[in-house]
């Protein structure tokens, strides 16, 4: 009868022992977790990447930029044409 209850007092001792590791690690888990950003701070990062997000989708493709520089040589050569063309002698 003595043997069981030895036994079962260093069982209680080594689930002590694990409990208060578990207990340290713990403490040491949420000192880190203070420090990490809270739901709020996600919410406006995504709000900030939705915005930046909207900006970038109207910069002009390079396509268009290539459009918007022959069309504006093409205009500009018409009107250099029309001056030589009908300009006064």
């Amino acid at each position: 009868m003595l043997e069981r209850v030895i036994v079962l007092e260093e069982g209680q001792k080594r689930t002590n022992a694990t409990l208060d590791k578990i207990n340290e690690r713990l403490i040491g888990i949420e000192a880190e977790l203070k420090h990490l950003p809270k739901a709020a701070d996600y919410a406006s990062l995504k709000a900030d990447v939705a915005r930046v997000d909207g900006k970038l989708s109207n910069i002009p493709t390079m396509w268009q930029l290539l459009t918007m520089v022959v069309s504006t040589w093409a205009a500009g050569a018409a009107i250099v044409f029309t001056i030589l063309r009908f300009g006064g002698k």
